[in-house]
């Protein structure tokens, strides 16, 4: 991403518009954006994030105090921003909301509400991407792949928050971490964990719960039972044994008790059962004689009664059969009364018709198929032609309303024609209007080509002109740098020189240092001699050269060297950029240049003019051509309307003429056809009723006639030669009742005795009462009974305690099998959730995390140490190749670990904590960590190449040597075209970096200057 140019109006501090051309300050790599404290240097990066997001970066989100309070009243709070994203350039313009002056308004003003524009440099022209604010800042970060947090960190790197972070515990460090990086997602992780973990663990309580209950349950249960079944040596012997078995041999010891209980209620209830089974057989026995001997008894009874009563039983059933008979033809008599009803009618109803027809119609009916047939021609006739009259009356009064719409067509059919005409004599002038503007110059994408060729040769043309001037420019800077790099030259020889020439002074001094270094008696470094009689001496006004000048010296032409490869360098950068001037600006002056874009500019100027004038010729000529045929498809509609109203009359003429002669016709030699519907209604009544009448009096007849017969054939095969023994044969209801219930009684009696002969008990009793053998006494049943009772009694309580004892062994090993499927379905979850808590320990920093560390811990570890190798390559150009940045994670005691920073001197072979960093050290080790930050949170997040870069004070803590060497480093940030901004207010940093824009602070607003001069340290 590269910024070309920011314009600020009514915006922070800035009460007019200011604009700031980024391309201009990028031509020396590095500029300073210097002003007093308090002036806006910040705002001008609030505006640049504004433009971006839509928001103020940092602690300033969401704020709404963004117009300037120096501002005119009615001028509108914007920021324009130019920028590049890869080979796409943008235009992003903002305005946020604001109350600006109205008449309506309360306290005379109005909010207007935030605007945002996204336009994109498309083919030589502006194209509009978006106007919606939330849109605008999406598209833009989403090429950038940069949040705006990111992207104020990235692009504008503070320095205060990281000399914070470099100084700070490692306890303290992560929350400055988290303000760096996002570990949401790390952080949700560990919250899920957490929530599962507790969800888990309540599951596994439960369970665990769940599966003590049972355990206590199936305990109590059989323990109570034994309390009160079991023998008490029995149990004494086997509580005693309770205490010292576990859960599965308690369970199993309890079954094998039970089962000894049912084994003895087992043969307790067998016994009893015996005794039961002895005492029912005597009842049985004793029950059976009294039954036979009750049944010999019942058959006697019902024998001497049978003999009495048969007779009258078998007189009743002959009775019963006759009315039977008499019964099956009775409907054929009830059929024949029916029809002699009918016959009577219909005779009534043909003698009334004889007499109607004759007076009405003077027409004879006589009961003759003859006079059926005739009726019903006659009928059909009238029918028909009443049909006819009916529908000529209908016709006849529609008469009226067809005579009304041949009116109106006739009518409407004048209309038409002369909307036609009017039509036809409208388009006549249409056409020659348009004729007459087609012979004028209509060729539009002639005229658009050659605008098109203008605009690109206007656009040639000043970029030509802008690189002249940039040559002509240039062509000064490259003249002053070559002068000073030969001055920085001859400096550095004066220096060698000098440097040499006290070398070999302090050589000639060497026999002045040892004589120095002789004392009497001691041994002489070179010869060994312990006298020494006549040593070197030197001049009374020579001085001694030591190390620590030559020294001095040789830091002199080292710092000297560097400035000549700073300038050399600085030289080359002008020379490239001129040659790159002078081949674009293609070798014409800027007087030329300047004279051939306003020629170019008049053409454009005229070319566009007649092409707007082409453009307006062409829309009126097919505004023209689309009226025409408009016009022509309304004219022939109007063709085909006249056509069919023409029409519409012509048939409507015919209409009414056919019905005239169709009523004239019908009415016949009645005055009107009323009167003739009238009297065709009344004839073909009279006929109609005649007709009926004859037809139901002679299909009665037919109808009585066939009752009588069927009647004397139905009657006749019953049995019954006339109607008196048909009567006779018949029974009253009451009577009839009476006989079937003795005929009935007599079968139950007859079968009753047949039944009781044939059961096995009448001959058990004939038997009995052979072998002399009677009925029982009362005594020996009452004895028997109360056996029974007593066995049934002591069976049910044995059989019951039996079962007690079985359902309660099946219970105790349904209980211990429901256990067990308890424990296997339990098992894994439970074993789950004791992995789960291990894992979830691990995750938040314990168990067996050895450094204490939760994951987003972890992960920010990750980041840190990615930071610290990316911040040492900076640090040791800074430092010149002492100080490097590591990640420390090593353990503090109880302490998280993970998060550590150390420093390793190189000097000294050693790591030291950043704490002991003098203010110089800490602002380079800041730095670095400032842009090592930004590399890594561009590698993160797929960021695109960031081309423009702001570094924010902290300058003032450097001495000379130390600023030297992060100006080299900061150097070579602008490889591959960076441009780096330089925010401070430092005053030496004016005097190193003379391009730069200054922020002037007065009390009716800030206002921004630009000093554009080759970047070359004095």
């Amino acid at each position: 991403m590269r910024i070309h140019q920011l314009q600020i109006q009514a915006f922070g501090p800035f009460a007019r518009t200011e604009v700031i051309n980024f391309d201009e300050l990028a031509e020396a790599g590095l500029f300073l954006l210097d002003g007093p404290t308090g002036a806006g240097k910040s705002s001008i990066l609030d505006a640049i994030c504004y433009a971006l997001y839509g928001s103020l970066p940092g602690n300033r989100t969401g704020s709404r105090q963004i117009r300037s309070d120096h501002a005119a009243p009615g001028a509108e709070p914007q920021v324009i921003c130019e920028l590049s994203i890869g080979d796409r350039r943008f235009e992003v313009t903002r305005s946020p909301a604001w109350m600006r002056p109205s008449k309506r308004g309360k306290n005379k003003t109005t909010e207007q509400k935030a605007a945002s524009h996204l336009r994109e440099w498309v083919g030589g022209a502006w194209e509009e991407l978006s106007t919606r604010n939330d849109e605008v800042g999406q598209i833009l970060g989403g090429l950038l792949g940069l949040d705006r947090d990111q992207f104020t960190k990235v692009v504008m790197l503070p320095q205060g928050g990281f000399a914070d972070f470099l100084r700070a515990k490692a306890k303290d460090r992560e929350d400055l971490l988290a303000n760096l990086f996002d570990t949401s997602d790390y952080a949700a992780i560990e919250e899920e964990f957490a929530a599962r973990l507790s969800a888990e663990r309540k599951l596994t309580e439960s369970l665990e719960a769940e599966l003590s209950a049972s355990e206590n349950v199936i305990r109590h249960d059989a323990t109570g039972f034994l309390a009160e079944h079991e023998q008490v040596d029995v149990t004494q012997s086997v509580e005693a044994s309770d205490s010292i078995l576990g859960v599965e041999e308690e369970f199993s010891a309890y079954e094998q008790r039970l089962g000894v209980c049912v084994q003895r209620y087992t043969g307790v209830a067998e016994n009893a059962k015996n005794t039961l089974n002895t005492a029912r057989e005597l009842v049985k026995q004793l029950e059976e004689r009294v039954r036979v001997f009750d049944l010999l008894t019942q058959l006697k009874v019902k024998e001497e009664l049978h003999e009495q009563r048969h007779p009258g039983a078998v007189d009743a059933a002959a009775r019963l059969e006759k009315d039977a008979k008499a019964a099956s033809v009775r409907a054929y008599l009830a059929q024949l009364k029916s029809a002699e009803e009918l016959l009577e009618a219909a005779e009534q109803e043909f003698t009334a018709a004889q007499v109607r027809l004759k007076e009405e119609q003077d027409f004879g009916l006589v009961n003759s198929e003859g006079s059926l047939s005739k009726l019903a021609q006659l009928v059909k006739d009238h029918e028909a032609e009443l049909t006819i009259a009916t529908s000529a009356l209908q016709e006849e009064q529609g008469r009226a309303q067809l005579a009304k719409d041949l009116e109106a067509a006739t009518t409407d059919l004048k209309v038409k024609a002369e909307r036609e005409n009017s039509a036809q004599d409208k388009l006549a002038k249409l056409r020659e209007e348009r004729s007459s503007l087609e012979t004028g110059d209509t060729d539009q994408q002639r005229a658009d080509a050659t605008v098109q060729e203008l605009k690109t040769g206007q656009l040639n043309v000043q970029t030509q002109l802008e690189q002249a001037k940039n040559r002509d420019k240039l062509e000064g800077t490259v003249a002053k740098a070559e002068q000073l790099y030969a001055a920085q030259a001859l400096t550095v020889v004066e220096a060698e020189k000098a440097l040499l020439a006290l070398q070999r002074t302090q050589l000639e001094q060497s026999a002045l240092r040892l004589a120095a270094a002789l004392e009497v008696g001691s041994a002489c470094m070179v010869c060994g001699a312990t006298e020494h009689p006549s040593p070197a001496r030197a001049d009374a006004e020579a001085q001694l050269i030591d190390d620590e000048q030559i020294e001095q010296l040789n830091s002199t032409v080292t710092r000297e060297r560097a400035l000549l490869t700073q300038v050399g360098n600085q030289r080359e950068a002008a020379a490239t950029k001129l040659e790159a001037a002078s081949q674009a600006a293609a070798g014409g002056s800027v007087e030329e240049l300047q004279v051939q874009l306003e020629t170019v500019a008049e053409k454009l100027k005229t070319a566009e003019h007649h092409s707007a004038a082409v453009t307006a010729l062409n829309k009126k000529i097919d505004h023209l051509r689309t009226v025409v045929e408009k016009e022509s498809s309304a004219h022939a509609q109007l063709v085909i309307e006249v056509a069919a109203a023409d029409t519409a009359v012509k048939t409507l003429e015919a209409k009414l003429e056919e019905l005239d002669q169709k009523l004239q016709a019908l009415c016949g030699e009645h005055e009107s056809l009323d009167k003739k519907v009238a009297s065709l209604q009344e004839r073909a009544a009279s006929f109609t009723l005649g007709h009926r009448a004859l037809h139901r009096y002679r299909e009665a007849a037919k109808s009585a006639l066939e009752a009588q017969e069927r009647w004397d054939d139905e009657r006749m095969n019953a049995g019954f030669a006339d109607a008196a023994a048909f009567a006779e044969a018949v029974l009253a209801d009451e009577a009839r009742s009476e006989l079937r219930a003795l005929v009935q009684e007599d079968i139950e009696r007859a079968g009753a005795i047949a039944s009781l002969r044939s059961s096995t008990d009448y001959q058990r009793g004939v038997d009995l009462a052979a072998q002399g053998v009677g009925t029982p006494s009362e005594e020996d049943l009452g004895q028997a009974s109360d056996s029974l009772s007593a066995a049934d009694a002591g069976y049910d309580r044995a059989r019951r305690l039996q079962v007690q004892a079985q359902s309660q062994l099946q219970r105790h090993n349904s209980s211990v099998r429901q256990l067990e499927n308890q424990r296997a379905e339990a098992g894994p979850k439970i074993e789950a959730y004791r992995r789960l808590r291990a894992l979830a320990e691990v995750i938040r920093g314990g168990g067996e995390n050895l450094y204490k560390m939760t994951l987003s811990t972890y992960v920010l570890a990750a980041r840190l140490e990615e930071v610290a190798v990316a911040a040492t390559e900076r640090l040791k150009v800074m430092s010149g190749d002492r100080y490097s940045l590591h990640h420390d994670d090593s353990k503090q005691g109880n302490s998280k670990s993970g998060l550590g920073l150390t420093v390793l001197d190189a000097w000294t072979g050693r790591y030291r904590e950043t704490q002991t960093l003098s203010g110089g050290e800490t602002f380079m080790a800041s730095l670095s960590l400032a842009l090592g930050l930004a590399d890594v949170i561009s590698h993160h997040s797929g960021a695109v190449d960031m081309q423009t870069l702001f570094v924010d004070e902290g300058f003032g803590s450097l001495d000379a040597e130390t600023l030297e060497q992060v100006m080299t480093a900061l150097e070579n940030l602008r490889a591959g075209g960076r441009t780096i901004g330089l925010v401070s207010h430092v005053a030496e940093m004016k005097q190193r970096i003379t391009n730069r824009v200054s922020v002037v602070k007065t009390q009716n607003g800030s206002s921004i200057q630009r000093e554009l001069k080759p970047l070359i340290a004095l």
